[in-house]
């Protein structure tokens, strides 16, 4: 992912997974102290896609992220995906 751009950052879990049975998912990405938090409104049943702004992008530092899936349903149970690292690169135009 490079900084300041509108990347779509698209999650795909495996099929016993069924996001639309969920009752709330929330996708973090962390880096350091920078924490983007998204309430995804649109899960389909094995597959998320998160889309992130400039500003979202612009706060982020070269060097490695990590995101992660966190799902509830209306028992009150929770599950999620395991963390994945994902690279952030510079971009020249630090701005929006």
């Amino acid at each position: 992912m490079v900084q300041a751009t509108t990347p779509t950052i698209i999650m795909t879990l495996p099929n016993d997974v069924d996001l639309t049975e969920a009752q709330t998912v929330m996708f973090s990405l962390v880096q350091g102290s920078s924490v983007i938090r998204k309430v995804i409104e649109n899960a389909e049943a094995h597959q998320v896609s998160v889309y992130l702004t400039q500003e979202d992008t612009l706060g982020l530092s070269n060097g490695n992220a990590q995101i992660q899936l966190n799902w509830t349903y209306a028992d009150g149970s929770r599950a999620c995906t395991n963390i994945v690292n994902i690279n952030v690169t510079p971009n020249l135009l630090k701005a929006v």
